[in-house]
């Protein structure tokens, strides 16, 4: 759901925020979420704080859950190096 409903809006995401990569990671990229778990997202786009917001709070309102939102330039590299291998991009 989360996946198609990225891929789906992709353009949208691309043409409003400036989002030039988008990922699913964590636990509902490797399909273990359970009902207290938060949609782990990452992105590519300009470091805009409104422009941050404004996204998180749409992602939230349309996946129907907590989003932890992190922008791809400004996770640290040993987290990064960490979460490559299940980051799912759309």
């Amino acid at each position: 759901m989360i996946l198609d409903y990225l891929t789906t809006h992709k353009a949208f995401l691309q043409e409003q925020f400036n989002v030039k990569k988008i990922g699913l990671f964590g636990s509902y990229a490797k399909e273990q979420q359970t009902s207290q778990s938060d949609i782990d997202i990452i992105v590519d786009m300009p470091a805009s704080f409104d422009n941050y917001y404004a996204l998180k709070e749409l992602l939230e309102k349309e996946l129907g859950a907590k989003v932890d939102l992190g922008l791809e330039k400004s996770i640290r590299k040993l987290i990064k190096e960490k979460i490559a291998h299940e980051v799912l991009y759309v």
